[in-house]
């Protein structure tokens, strides 16, 4: 199953907190992978996603987190900043996929952000989440930077806009794809499935 991500998604946190345990128990492989949002969106018209410029909306969406956050058991903590910048992050996530530590370089980076409002994209941020998992920032950051990864995170992207997505986070496992944090058990269930269709079969 693939996780799709873009690290400045809110009911992303929930899933990035829940999938290892929930797919460990269900014995699916999960394959974590970042891709941005943002030039989907403003493909669609959304330039600005789906909640600035809608502060009913915005605000039911701070309440919602909070409200399942609570009921999952997670920390939570309203972030100061949104929406963040996250091309960087993106950037070495995508390098950390690429290496296989994806999984816990983006816990870190979201826990930081949802728990301790360390802002996803800040240079604080990046610097204490690579810290963590023993990795060099400089090092990293200059990797991230490169011409070949930033062509791995553009055709993440593309491969995401091919796929349908639509919003984060997403799931797929073949062509069938599940959207949203309240998916997530629904996605694991069909992964589990031994009748579901495989890649490009209807």
């Amino acid at each position: 199953m693939i996780f799709w991500f873009e690290y400045g998604s809110t009911y992303t946190y929930l899933t990035v907190a829940r999938i290892d345990a929930l797919a460990a128990s269900a014995d699916v492989v999960v394959d974590w992978r970042p891709f941005l949002l943002g030039p989907l969106l403003k493909d669609r018209g959304m330039a600005q996603g789906p909640f600035l410029g809608n502060p009913p909306k915005l605000d039911y969406m701070w309440r919602d987190l909070s409200r399942r956050a609570q009921a999952y058991g997670l920390p939570y903590r309203k972030p100061s900043v949104y929406p963040p910048n996250t091309l960087l992050t993106a950037r070495i996530g995508t390098l950390a996929a690429m290496q296989g530590w994806c999984d816990a370089f983006t816990r870190e980076v979201f826990r930081l952000h949802w728990t301790e409002d360390i802002a996803i994209g800040t240079d604080d941020n990046l610097r204490r989440a690579l810290t963590t998992l023993g990795r060099n920032p400089e090092e990293v950051m200059v990797a991230a930077q490169s011409d070949a990864n930033k062509q791995l995170l553009r055709a993440a992207t593309d491969a995401a806009e091919a796929m349908g997505l639509f919003g984060s986070p997403s799931f797929t496992i073949g062509d069938e794809l599940f959207w949203g944090d309240d998916r997530l058990e629904d996605a694991l269930a069909f992964a589990q499935s031994p009748g579901r269709p495989a890649a490009g079969q209807a």
